[in-house]
């Protein structure tokens, strides 16, 4: 009996995770499918920073151009480009730019590519749907991701997703510092039509920028 008890003990965080939300999988199914399923995007949106602890608030605009892993993200006087492989950090008032690799590993992967709340469910979270809401006019399906890693540095990421349209309204990260980082879309365009020039830094056509590598 104590076997079984303590097979069971050690078993059970693996059916934790094998058992998921099904309203909420096939919400965040249509969601990622929509968005991959489009050339590519250009997302505006409003980006808000809440200390919790001290009551303040910063908040500011940016740009997000997505297409396939690749990314172009324009906030707070940085352009981020991730052209699949480099990830390229220009500071124009700097003029500088660094280039390194990114890491899945970081805790606010979300933050640095924020292309990827669209597949995130898909290892490593946990997600419950949490029924309809409204937002800015638009009725939403708000669903949870909770991260099955207790140790890193956010407790929840939540997702606003527009009912008809499946195209993402909000996310915030919910940080266990107190801090909550909100990501609201402006405006979200699945028409347009990038080329792969655009999420690359072309260092050779700026040749007055300091080039940092952080490859080597």
């Amino acid at each position: 009996m104590k076997v079984l008890l303590i097979t069971l003990l050690f078993l059970a965080p693996i059916f934790q995770k094998n058992v998921q939300d099904p309203e909420a999988r096939q919400i965040l199914d249509m969601f990622s499918k929509k968005a991959k399923n489009a050339a590519s995007l250009k997302i505006n949106f409003t980006f808000i920073t809440e200390n919790h602890q001290d009551n303040t608030s910063q908040q500011t605009k940016g740009e997000l151009w997505i297409k396939g892993d690749k990314y172009k993200l324009v906030l707070d006087k940085t352009v981020t480009y991730f052209d699949g492989k480099n990830l390229y950090t220009y500071m124009p008032q700097a003029k500088e730019v660094t280039i390194s690799k990114p890491s899945d590993k970081d805790d606010d992967m979300f933050l640095k590519n924020p292309s990827k709340i669209f597949t995130l469910y898909q290892q490593n979270f946990k997600f419950r749907y949490l029924g309809q809401t409204t937002y800015n006019r638009y009725n939403c399906h708000e669903v949870d991701l909770y991260p099955f890693d207790i140790n890193k540095k956010y407790s929840i990421i939540k997702l606003l997703i527009q009912e008809d349209e499946y195209r993402l309204v909000a996310a915030k990260m919910i940080m266990k510092s107190g801090i909550h980082y909100i990501f609201y879309v402006d405006k979200f365009d699945s028409s347009a039509r990038l080329s792969d020039s655009e999420f690359t830094f072309d260092v050779k056509a700026h040749k007055d920028v300091e080039v940092v590598d952080l490859r080597k």
